[in-house]
């Protein structure tokens, strides 16, 4: 019997663990439904302070956050759920979205923004996207033997907010403000900055009379567009099969631990913007690396190192082409 029990004991708690944070409770119960149908193991919370209280109790995995609440307003629940623990999923639903809250809502972290209504299809969808996502970040904690350097998201620079109203004055002479011409507004005002600032996003919304929070949907949903300054060098590392089986993932961890940047991220110099890609059609060469428009074929980390170091500093010439 003693045996039984301590086997009970060491029984390590199910994952994931689920709390849902919402006031409305026909909405957190359906929710909840949902999930439970799915297998999952929820908890609701009906306020922020309950919230908290139950991270005080225990770690949840992931938090499904509303951000309109009765007590604390749910940005702040995030924050002090992510300063206790970074690695909590998030994901954010909301019947009052808006581009600054999507945004600070991603720099905090979550991997989702949901704007009610949602359907069943499209939660289930960011709840797994999200947990993928903790899945990954675990197995990369247990496998790390040394810890990596940070990486800083940037912000844009006061002279490229100051280029968005050159911009738009454009756009509106070349464009009606139609919904149908909001990829090539879009379009536009990266080929010109290299990314989207958040006030275009507004300013292409009014004109187009499209909500906020649904330019900011299309923006998140192509691969194209970003949000963030990026290099004045992009590298693009191949993670199809044949450049994953030799050593693409390695050409990676080089990357970020001696650059400081992992996919999707710039670093701190503006130097370099580093991207994955799913295949180039390159295998014979595998692994594969693009500096710009430079294929590199036969790579590995240190003739990685070696292109990226030998970006002269005159490349950076802004009125070189």
């Amino acid at each position: 019997m003693e045996q039984a029990q301590d086997a009970l004991h060491i029984q390590p708690p199910l994952w994931p663990q689920i709390l849902i944070m919402e006031d409305e409770m026909s909405v957190a119960k359906g929710l909840e439904l949902v999930l439970s149908e799915e297998g999952y193991t929820v908890d609701l919370a009906m306020n922020g302070r309950s919230a908290l209280d139950s991270f005080d109790r225990r770690d949840f995995d992931l938090l499904i956050a509303d951000l309109r609440l009765p007590d604390i307003d749910g940005m702040e629940v995030i924050k002090r759920v992510k300063h206790r623990r970074p690695d909590t999923g998030v994901i954010v639903i909301t019947g009052y979205s808006t581009v600054p809250s999507a945004v600070e809502a991603m720099k905090l972290g979550a991997t989702d923004y949901l704007s009610k209504p949602f359907t069943d299809d499209e939660f289930m969808s960011a709840v797994k996207g999200a947990l993928d996502e903790q899945k990954v970040l675990h197995a990369g904690a247990a496998q790390a033997a040394v810890a990596k350097p940070a990486v800083t998201v940037l912000e844009p620079l006061p002279e490229d907010l100051q280029q968005v109203h050159d911009i738009m004055a454009q756009i509106r002479q070349q464009f009606s403000g139609t919904r149908e011409e909001l990829i090539p507004m879009l379009q536009k005002v990266q080929n010109h900055l290299g990314f989207i600032p958040e006030p275009a996003l507004e300013e292409i919304a009014h004109f187009t009379r499209t909500p906020a929070a649904s330019v900011y949907g299309v923006v998140t949903f192509y691969e194209q567009f970003r949000l963030h300054p990026v290099g004045r060098h992009i590298v693009k590392v191949c993670r199809g099969t044949a450049c994953h089986v030799k050593g693409a993932e390695r050409i990676l961890n080089e990357i970020e631990t001696r650059f400081g940047m992992s996919p999707g991220q710039t670093s701190d110099d503006r130097m370099f913007t580093l991207e994955t890609v799913a295949c180039f059609g390159s295998c014979a060469i595998a692994p594969v690396v693009v500096v710009d428009d430079s294929v590199k074929g036969r790579m590995d980390p240190s003739k990685t190192s070696e292109v990226m170091a030998a970006v002269e500093p005159a490349d950076l010439d802004p009125n070189q082409s």
